[in-house]
């Protein structure tokens, strides 16, 4: 497993997971958005209950590239209502790792504004790929990461979600069809049940 990249930040216990203790199929890395820049200029606390699963709708890009773009400001907020001016979540995840952004303690801009998806869940990610099976592949990591990151913040399966699952109060309660890679016609089905069981095998 490589080492904290150039640039990370270290924060004390409880902020960010520790890379020695992520399960091989995980391979974390980190390559957090430094305190008081890019979307971390205003700051919420986070207490998480949920973990909000999503996908990238940007096919070809790593977890790598994702992680860069958020440290330099690429994902500017696409409505007035994000909080930050930026679009950020906590992990990427691809064919081969999986990286950390934000700290477990901070709320992202990742799901539905000042809504519960954002207040209280962890955002997580997963690349998409034309190639079916680096796709598989970052979807088999994308399993082992949430029954990590269960296990580490006590999280029930039940509160592992889509993020179809928050509805968009500002865009008439609209529920995304996001992560589009795990959902069936737009909802969740036999595909978002599929990686349930997914996860539930990696507990």
């Amino acid at each position: 497993m490589g080492g904290i990249l150039e640039g990370a930040t270290v924060f004390p216990s409880g902020e960010k997971l520790r890379q020695s203790e992520a399960p091989a199929s995980v391979q974390l890395r980190q390559l957090i958005v430094p305190k008081g820049k890019v979307g971390r200029h205003r700051e919420f606390p986070l207490r998480a209950q949920f973990i909000t699963v999503h996908s990238t709708d940007n096919p070809g890009g790593t977890a790598s590239q994702h992680a860069r773009g958020m440290v330099a400001g690429n994902f500017r907020g696409k409505s007035q209502w994000n909080r930050t001016g930026y679009m950020t979540w906590h992990f990427s995840v691809d064919d081969r790792e999986a990286m950390q952004s934000l700290p477990l303690n901070i709320q992202g801009e990742h799901a539905d504004h000042e809504g519960p998806g954002n207040t209280t869940s962890i955002g997580v990610e997963i690349c998409e790929f034309r190639d079916a099976r680096r796709q598989a592949a970052a979807i088999d990591r994308a399993a082992a990461l949430v029954a990590w990151l269960m296990k580490d913040q006590r999280i029930q399966l039940d509160h592992v979600v889509p993020h179809y699952h928050w509805p968009q109060r500002h865009f008439h309660n609209n529920q995304k069809n996001c992560p589009r890679i795990l959902l069936d016609r737009g909802r969740p089905g036999a595909r978002w049940e599929a990686f349930l069981r997914k996860v539930r095998s990696c507990r």
